[in-house]
């Protein structure tokens, strides 16, 4: 191997190989869950008054999901098969990931799938499966984190960033993820810069968070925020997203300009405020690192071999599925890109006239007035006319699974 090498060209041809030329279409789909038991506490990591905890409901899946990752001690902390992928956070929320699939009924057979088997395990010891973007009833300082060596180096970190509250993010939130492909480099670019702009009205569309620490939650987009109390340095909007010249090469940097919070490499844990560039500086990166380095961040919408939105509550599944369909919908038709882009004012030459800033501005803008609130010059009411007028022109039949989304919010 040469003794020069560049890390920063090694991330961006890690990225390249996500493109996807024409071959488009494809939705991937993550979905995190509480799992509470009849009083509607959280059901723990280990066994509780002989009761079954989070791992025995992980190795009770692995019959299902033969392919397990378990600690150096033992413990197990996830299971799979080539469709679908089990895991859990750090304070055992289960997470579903389902591979990136050409059909939304695809994927909803395979939740379909993973329910079926949890029901299975859950109902007889009077447990449940629960879908919010917040716990329904603990505080985040209550709970444990599970014995996962990665959410003990984050907690440590978190801990010494002063005025942030990363407690509530590990512990107590649930997301609703959907991943999308890219066809090349520009059109990452632009599928980050659109779902990351109008992310916060997705958010408000998928709104689920009725209960905030124990008392009644009446704040609209109280997870996004919550979001925003983690590290401003690796969450909220992408640095540079919108400005001229963004693209892989910007996106490596930022990663790189990032402390790792941890590397992936014997012997070596907290790296404390060293940043990528220099905690990798001694080797090229491998894949490993490169993946591990993309996982220590956490903006509204992150790119990876694929752009993964991120933005939304956990939700029933049935309304996760029409909100599969309401991005699908709108980001693989290139008429609504365009749409898109024009109500959000970008010039015939591609120049966008939205900053960091306006997202930020446009999140507190909802939270003030819901669905009166003016963002980008239209209410937030006339943008989710918008999204559901033009998602079905890029469905066809899978544009029945919107209504299930449209239900949610009494559209």
């Amino acid at each position: 191997m040469s003794d020069t090498f560049d890390n920063r060209q090694i991330i961006v041809d890690y990225l390249e190989k996500g493109c996807k030329g024409g071959d488009l279409g494809r939705v991937g789909v993550e979905i995190e869950q509480f799992v509470l038991d009849e009083d509607g506490d959280r059901v723990s990591y280990d066994e509780k008054h002989g009761r079954l905890g989070i791992r025995d409901i992980l190795e009770a899946l692995s019959e299902f999901y033969p392919n397990v990752s378990r600690t150096a001690e033992g413990d197990i902390m996830a299971c799979s098969r080539p469709a679908a992928a089990i895991t859990i956070e750090p304070a055992g929320q289960i997470e579903l990931s389902i591979s990136p699939l050409l059909g939304i009924a695809e994927v909803e057979r395979e939740y379909e799938n993973f329910a079926f088997r949890m029901r299975q395990i859950l109902k007889p010891r009077d447990y449940e499966l629960v879908p919010y973007g917040y716990d329904p009833k603990s505080r985040a300082l209550d709970l444990p984190l599970i014995p996962k060596p990665r959410y003990h180096f984050m907690d440590e970190y978190f801990a010494k960033l002063p005025g942030m509250h990363a407690e509530r993010m590990m512990r107590t939130s649930a997301s609703l993820q959907v991943s999308l492909d890219f066809a090349d480099e520009a059109d990452a670019v632009r599928k980050l810069r659109i779902s990351t702009a109008i992310g916060p009205i997705f958010s408000y569309l998928l709104d689920n968070v009725p209960v905030f620490e124990g008392e009644p939650n009446a704040t609209p987009l109280r997870r996004m925020k919550i979001w925003r109390e983690v590290d401003p340095a690796r969450c909220r909007v992408i640095p540079g997203l919108f400005g001229e010249g963004f693209g892989f090469a910007a996106y490596a940097d930022w990663l790189l300009d990032t402390p790792p919070i941890f590397i992936t490499r014997p012997d070596e844990h907290s790296t404390g405020t060293q940043v990528g560039r220099e905690a990798y500086a001694d080797v090229p990166m491998s894949t490993a690192d490169v993946e591990h380095l993309m996982s220590m961040v956490w903006p509204d919408v992150r790119l990876k071999r694929y752009v993964e939105i991120r933005q939304c509550d956990a939700v029933p599944f049935d309304v996760a599925l029409g909100y599969t369909a309401l991005l699908k919908g709108l980001f693989y038709a290139p008429m609504n890109l365009e749409l898109l882009e024009h109500a959000l004012g970008v010039s015939a030459d591609g120049k966008w006239p939205i900053s960091e800033d306006d997202v930020e501005q446009v999140i507190d803008a909802i939270i003030a007035d819901e669905m009166d609130a003016v963002v980008y010059g239209r209410s937030v009411e006339s943008w989710l006319n918008l999204f559901f007028q033009f998602a079905p022109d890029g469905l066809g039949a899978e544009a029945e699974y919107l209504e299930a989304l449209k239900d949610f919010k009494g559209l």
